[in-house]
């Protein structure tokens, strides 16, 4: 009998001590007696305890994670702040993988009924050049439709050949149908999808294929990157930029990031693929640090569309449609082609107020305001997901029937388009239309097989996916995301828009992108007008630089939450008053959101220009902080957000 630590799933950072009877080593799963409940861990290297009383461990099971996503796990566990414990959940995934007893009939995957990827000459040259730099990340930065997917699925072949498994990522669950199609053209099979849609039996079935070291094709949300690969031998980040990257739930990191981090523990390359890359990531490739590989031009015969701005000072009407944009959508539909109306903001309207005395409908558990679904006839707020009927009365001067809808969404934008071109085949793409796989594919399959003539979308379908028909894109609103404080804000919607202009005129046909904007002369739109893609990003990277702000700083995040006001106020005054010399200090600020869940949030920014003194102070300052049990400490290292 041997006396070994056994690190258990869960909200800890040490591993705990048990007697065994089994002959185990670092990285075997086992089952231990954890409280009044067993649980699942892994053995580890921590120094056992054998001065107490100890308890065996129960079952040894037929797996072990390997040394590899060991270290993994304490780095990210070490960088992040996440606690050990809740990192060894998302690769054990034990829910599913441990509690299913059905054994999983895991099918192999060959290339025998593959076709061959077509690369033209551009392409071939971007395939090469991935290839040359495979001892590091590679970015892949090319324009919408430009063939960027044959490109990396042709160094996924190459990988495949070899024996080994490949790891393809997307941010949205809605982009998976399309990858899977082609992966299937051109490998001869379909890939595993790992995603939170998918049934405990799949996911069981996935997991052990990760495991088992079998070569396999996995297409995956950004939880996928903790699979406990034996065999991989390519990852690819696909839109790299994207924020949905960055996990903010349970525990903050970024999933590219955390993949850089993982090919460099394996040796293994690592493919950004983007047409709108993050600032970091160009910065990294265009220093030599990563690879560069890049494709100017669309592939076959498909054109850019240019950009034309609708000023909206200059048009006065009623409702949220411009005249000049109504125009193009009933020429497009009169020339049997589609249109993708865009507006990231889901339901009817973001307000609903009192028209007697202006009182809006607030969450009472957040600081936002309630956002009117008319479908449902409900008032929802998109943080907590509370629900409540419109009420008949003003809360607040007692006026009956008085509340309206005030501004727009994607419903309100459905609602008048469909008055005006009542014979118009029109659908709703956001995250409340396309909630479920079904319902994604239906959608789709109805957008290809050309049974809707107008698509109103959020962000949900703006990027990768490729409809030839859609000629016409037009952006309702496309100030929205410059407003705030987000020092990202700039980027994001040149990132957004461009995507979303992306997807007009991807075939033959040529295609337009209407903007209707308030502000025309703003600099993001003259980047966006031009023919060179990289003026707005060194526009913004010399803003960055001058400003001292990310990636030419580094930034953490504290988020100090509780249920007593002025208690949480202390807290993070008491942080600040502590706060080590060297690190710049912002804060504490009530956050945007002050009010999330029924808890109060407060903010600390820290700031300095070598990345490892923020998390070496938070490591000797806060963790040596007493706090009061109902408050919470939250770190995010390297902010996306700072709401």
């Amino acid at each position: 009998m041997s006396t070994v630590s056994v690190l258990p799933i869960g909200p800890f950072n040490n591993a705990f001590s048990y007697k065994s009877d089994f002959e185990v080593k670092i990285g075997d799963v086992v089952e231990v007696p954890f409280g009044s409940k067993n649980t699942i861990g892994i053995v580890t290297n921590d120094e056992p305890d054998e001065t107490i009383e100890l308890k065996s461990i129960v079952k040894k099971f037929e797996y072990n994670i390997g040394k590899v996503n060991c270290d993994f796990l304490e780095w990210v566990s070490s960088y992040t702040f996440i606690p050990r414990g809740q990192v060894l959940k998302m690769i054990l995934c034990e829910k599913t993988v441990f509690t299913t007893k059905k054994n999983s009939d895991i099918k192999t995957q060959s290339l025998a009924d593959a076709a061959p990827i077509s690369l033209n000459e551009e392409q071939k040259s971007a395939y090469e050049k991935i290839i040359v730099s495979a001892n590091k990340p590679c970015l892949l930065h090319g324009v919408t439709g430009s063939g960027k997917t044959e490109v990396y699925l042709a160094v996924a072949k190459k990988i495949f050949e070899q024996k080994k498994q490949v790891l393809i990522l997307f941010p949205e669950i809605a982009l998976t149908k399309q990858i899977s199609d082609r992966i299937e053209k051109y490998f001869g099979f379909k890939p595993i999808i790992w995603n939170s849609g998918i049934t405990p039996k799949h996911r069981r079935e996935a997991w052990l294929k990760a495991i088992s070291g079998e070569p396999c094709i996995i297409v995956g949300a950004r939880s996928a990157l903790f699979l406990p690969f034996q065999n991989l031998g390519l990852i690819v980040v696909d839109e790299e930029h994207d924020s949905s990257y960055k996990q903010e739930d349970g525990g903050f990191y970024n999933a590219r990031d955390m993949a850089i981090v993982l090919g460099h523990l394996r040796n293994i390359q690592v493919i950004l693929s983007s047409a709108t890359p993050s600032l970091e990531s160009y910065i990294n490739a265009k220093s030599g640090k990563y690879g560069y590989a890049l494709l100017e031009n669309r592939f076959g015969v498909s054109k850019i569309p240019p950009i034309r701005l609708i000023d909206m000072r200059q048009n006065k009407f009623d409702g949220h449609i411009s005249p000049p944009l109504l125009d193009n959508i009933k020429a497009t539909i009169a020339r049997g082609e589609q249109c993708l109306i865009y507006l990231n903001r889901r339901g009817y309207s973001p307000i609903t107020l009192c028209k007697s005395c202006g009182e809006k409908i607030a969450c009472p558990n957040c600081t936002s305001w309630l956002v009117y679904h008319k479908d449902s006839e409900k008032l929802i707020c998109h943080y907590c997901g509370h629900k409540m009927n419109i009420p008949k009365k003003c809360i607040s001067c007692g006026e009956e029937d008085s509340y309206i809808p005030f501004g727009s969404g994607v419903e309100r934008i459905f609602e008048e388009l469909q008055s005006k071109l009542p014979s118009a085949r029109i659908k709703i793409a956001s995250s409340d239309t396309m909630n479920s796989e079904k319902n994604i594919e239906k959608l789709i399959d109805e957008i290809t097989n050309h049974e809707t003539d107008i698509i109103i979308g959020t962000q949900i379908l703006a990027k990768g996916h490729h409809f030839p028909n859609i000629t016409l894109v037009g952006i309702v609103d496309g100030d929205l995301g410059l407003n705030g404080a987000d020092l990202r804000a700039a980027e994001k919607t040149y990132q957004l828009i461009n995507q979303v202009a992306g997807r007009a005129g991807r075939a033959e046909k040529e295609g337009q992108i209407l903007i209707q904007t308030f502000i025309p002369n703003h600099s993001l739109y003259t980047a966006l007008k031009s023919d060179n893609p990289m003026t707005f990003l060194n526009m913004e990277i010399e803003s960055r630089r001058t400003n001292k702000l990310p990636p030419y700083s580094n930034f953490a995040s504290l988020i100090i939450s509780g249920t007593n006001k002025e208690l949480t106020k202390k807290v993070a005054q008491q942080l600040r008053d502590t706060c080590p010399s060297g690190i710049k200090i912002f804060g504490p600020a009530p956050a945007p959101i002050f009010l999330l869940r029924g808890r109060v949030r407060w903010r600390i920014l820290l700031q300095s220009t070598q990345k490892k003194s923020i998390n070496s102070a938070i490591k000797k300052w806060i963790f040596s902080q007493k706090t009061p049990k109902n408050v919470k400490i939250q770190i995010d290292i390297d902010p996306i957000t700072f709401l």
